[in-house]
């Protein structure tokens, strides 16, 4: 008799997972992360930039690193992902 085969879940690199971490993002959150973070502007200038209100600003940023955090937990995909809010 065979025993069953746990599933495996693929190793990924920490640039895939920043890859995939970056794509559960919306186009305006990666563009608000990309000028916070990357270029290290403050939210009225990323607010400028984009034509947006500084608050919209704030928020969306908030909700990118959020997302972005959570996404780069490790952890299996499955039902967890159903229960968490």
């Amino acid at each position: 008799m065979m025993r069953p085969v746990a599933p495996t879940c693929p190793v990924l690199s920490e640039a895939e997972r920043v890859e995939r971490a970056a794509a559960a993002l919306s186009p305006l959150e990666r563009d608000v992360l990309a000028l916070s973070a990357g270029r290290g502007l403050r939210n009225p200038e990323i607010a400028a930039r984009l034509g947006i209100r500084e608050r919209r600003a704030e928020r969306i940023l908030a909700r990118a690193l959020r997302k972005f955090a959570r996404e780069l937990e490790e952890r299996p995909r499955g039902l967890g992902r159903f229960w968490r809010r």
